[in-house]
């Protein structure tokens, strides 16, 4: 996690400390804010920035937008390439072995 987002994170969960404080003596409005709070601080940690393509060979970064899950490849090709190099490595696993001449 880089400086600044260390920073966020922390402030944010400052903040929910106090709010859950709040929320201890009753006050509904504050445990609403403490669960927003702790929320947004679990996002911006679990959040890696933009990160590169899980295709081998490729080297492109990837962007997140911040809806849906998080993108693996940075194109249809390279997600359609590891999809069938997978395919290839697993007919090839299960395969059946040649026939072995019986030991007597």
């Amino acid at each position: 996690m880089d400086t600044t987002r260390h920073i966020e994170v922390c402030a944010l969960l400052r903040r929910a400390e106090s709010a859950a404080r709040d929320a201890l003596n009753g006050d509904q409005a504050a445990a609403r804010t403490t669960l927003a709070l702790v929320a947004d601080a679990r996002q911006r940690a679990e959040d890696t920035g933009s990160g590169l393509c899980g295709h081998p060979d490729c080297r492109n970064e990837l962007h997140y937008v911040g809806r849906g899950r998080r993108p693996l490849y940075c194109s249809a090709v390279c997600r359609t390439d590891v999809y069938q190099a997978t395919q290839m490595a697993a007919r090839a696993l299960i395969k059946a072995p040649e026939s072995v001449p019986a030991q007597t």
